[in-house]
């Protein structure tokens, strides 16, 4: 099945990137060209974890499911064993070695991002920025399918979900234990001082 959708994309492929490019030619492509390396997301989580105790939490969030879906997508290249897409070995140099499916970079790049967003919901605007350009790259190298890339995707979302299960952000824990000890939730003060005048 993988083989036919396979032959489809190569022709959509053909249509969005030609014969593919190592590098970006425009600031979007070379912001994503640094932005799919590991080093970066090491590096981000620890810029988080200097900026106090929430960018802490962000940040071991983030990495403890980087690392979680890093396990996940590995599982399944095995499992699956798809070729890279035709030109991959030109621009890359995973080439054919590693499974192109899932994105294994889509997989821990957005699952980062989103659990770091369960803490400071903030970040997730400029991690999905950062992981959307390193996708990019990658399709535009030819590393990857979109179908890989939605399939990392995927495996993110279920971290992330499975994540917020099994270990509820620090955030909606607090607000949780407020309304367990019968404490009023931020706010309220002030809402009812309003009400009251």
């Amino acid at each position: 099945m993988l083989g036919k959708l396979g032959s489809a994309e190569d022709e959509l492929m053909t249509r969005l990137v030609g014969g593919g490019a190592r590098h970006g030619s425009t600031w979007f492509g070379r912001f994503g060209d640094i932005a799919k390396r590991p080093p970066v997301w090491v590096g981000i989580a620890g810029a988080l974890a200097l900026t106090g105790p929430r960018g802490r939490q962000a940040a071991t969030r983030a990495s403890v499911s980087y690392v979680a879906a890093t396990l996940v997508h590995l599982a399944v290249k095995v499992v699956v064993g798809r070729s890279r897409p035709p030109g991959a070995e030109k621009h890359t140099s995973i080439g054919p070695v590693t499974s192109s499916f899932p994105s294994g970079h889509c997989a821990s790049e957005l699952a980062f991002s989103i659990a770091a967003a369960q803490e400071v919901p903030w970040l997730f605007v400029p991690l999905y920025g950062a992981t959307l350009a390193g996708e990019w790259s990658l399709v535009r190298s030819r590393a990857h399918y979109p179908s890989d890339i939605f399939a990392g995707a995927a495996i993110s979302v279920a971290i992330a979900l499975v994540a917020w299960k099994l270990w509820p952000p620090h955030r909606t824990a607090d607000d949780h234990d407020a309304r367990a000890d019968g404490a009023a939730p931020p706010g309220a003060g002030h809402l009812r001082s309003s009400q009251s005048t």
